[in-house]
């Protein structure tokens, strides 16, 4: 049966889940975690195929993803969690509050949206699908640059190398696999908004994944709070600090 790898610190406090990106992994929240630590019980997870979740046997969608999550959370007598979510994550954090409203607390989106992709992004997403079967090494090093803006190019480029390195070892299958669960998503803002599920933004300016203009349409519509960060995609690798502070979690 396909799992999902989880780490959980169990305290007296509230339980964050948090859930990272496309090419990513839980380590990628280090930069974040003494801060969250401050005020949550962490329960992190690995996407299929990243990390250290292994490769999934089979297609899954969101909607399945958010059952393996439910199973962790009962499995842990986990009864309520505050979801902080970046990119994929977002998106599967998006289902998940829509599928279990009652066991969320809140549902903070880093750069991330809860809206399906525009038909733009699923042609982007099937061109993406052709490239990583004929060369894999080539399509990592231009999806995760393109994850960050030129400054931070120059100045995280150790972090990145360090991304690039573990996104290498991602399986073909685990990354078509998360690109067609990204491309085939539902659109939860309508549900979300009916089942009052509290919902944040935190984005970054310089975003080339996910224009800003889009995330503060849906923090309209759905009367949301919406933080900009001068940043690109990878705040968490980037902005640690002023995610949290975002968070209210620092003066």
């Amino acid at each position: 049966m396909d799992r999902l790898h989880f780490d959980y610190v169990k305290s007296q406090k509230p339980v964050l889940l948090l859930i990272h990106g496309f090419l990513g992994s839980m380590e990628q929240w280090d930069y974040l975690e003494n801060g969250l630590s401050n005020h949550y019980s962490l329960l992190k997870i690995d996407l299929p195929g990243h990390g250290n979740s292994l490769e999934f046997t089979s297609p899954y969608s969101l909607e399945s993803l958010t059952l393996l999550i439910d199973r962790i959370l009962i499995e842990e007598d986990i009864e309520k969690v505050a979801i902080l979510g970046h990119s994929m994550g977002g998106y599967l954090g998006s289902a998940f509050a829509k599928a279990r409203p009652q066991k969320v607390s809140s549902l903070t989106l880093l750069n991330s949206i809860a809206g399906e992709d525009l038909k733009e992004r699923k042609l982007l997403r099937d061109r993406s699908i052709n490239l990583i079967e004929k060369h894999q090494e080539a399509y990592v090093n231009m999806a995760i640059s393109n994850l960050f803006s030129v400054t931070e190019r120059e100045l995280y480029g150790n972090r990145i190398e360090l991304m690039k390195e573990q996104a290498y070892s991602i399986t073909i299958k685990s990354i078509v696999q998360a690109l067609v669960c990204m491309r085939d998503r539902r659109d939860h803002l309508t549900d979300l908004q009916k089942a009052q599920v509290v919902v944040n933004y935190i984005y970054g300016t310089k975003d080339q994944i996910i224009e800003p203009n889009r995330i503060e349409k849906e923090a309209n519509y759905l009367n949301s709070n919406a933080s900009k960060v001068n940043c690109g995609h990878m705040s968490l690798l980037t902005n640690a600090e002023d995610i949290l502070k975002k968070m209210h979690l620092i003066e």
